[in-house]
């Protein structure tokens, strides 16, 4: 039988405060991202793990680290399309989203891959 992750597991991981801004898609009629969800002093973990990879444009995209968040910040949020994310006085901007799921349904964790 498969049980539930238990989150206390990853709960003591959890090291790092942390700014987050979602936008949404589109842009206002200043052309700045619409924002849909701004999170403050937010408990997470910060790994730095410097990677380079190639886009199906052949755009060359250097992802610096990422976030682990527990649970799901965004329950509202279909697709996590950008954003930025502020660590220790360092801005970062969102490149990839994902939000594993226990075998119930639920989100376990989210993480957000940093360039």
């Amino acid at each position: 039988m498969i049980k539930k992750l238990n989150p206390k597991h990853l709960e003591r991981l959890l090291n790092n405060c942390c700014d987050i801004k979602l936008y949404q898609e589109g842009l206002s009629e200043e052309g700045e991202p619409l924002t849909s969800l701004n999170v403050e002093n937010q408990k997470c973990r910060f790994v730095e793990k410097t990677k380079t990879i190639i886009t199906a444009d052949g755009k060359k995209v250097e992802l610096i680290g990422k976030v682990i968040l527990l649970g799901d910040i965004a329950p509202n949020i279909k697709k996590i399309s950008g954003g930025e994310v502020i660590i220790n006085d360092s801005k970062y901007e969102i490149y990839l989203a994902s939000r594993p799921r226990n075998p119930d349904g639920s989100v376990h964790h989210t993480t957000l891959e940093l360039m």
